[in-house]
């Protein structure tokens, strides 16, 4: 999924994957003079970051979903420019 970051900042939420093996990119196409903040409902890696800030154009992410005990989480496969926090 591309986006277009505009003049303010944007947050959206990213619900669990669906399935094991799920993939999602995400990367931003052009940007204004904002941030977008994309918080997940659970961590996607082992310092458990759930919020990723994408702040200029070019800026991606791939994520595949896993299965973590009973329960199914994001990882992070990939990362280029995007902060986690």
């Amino acid at each position: 999924m591309s986006f277009t970051i505009g003049a303010g900042a944007e947050t959206n939420t990213l619900p669990v994957p669906s399935f094991q093996g799920q993939a999602l990119h995400l990367t931003v196409s052009t940007i204004g003079a904002g941030t977008r903040a994309v918080t997940v409902a659970a961590s996607i890696n082992a310092a458990g970051n759930t919020v990723m800030t994408f702040n200029a154009a070019g800026d991606w992410i791939k994520l595949e979903g896993v299965r973590v005990g009973a329960n199914m989480r994001w990882r992070v496969m990939a990362n280029d420019g995007v902060a986690l926090s």
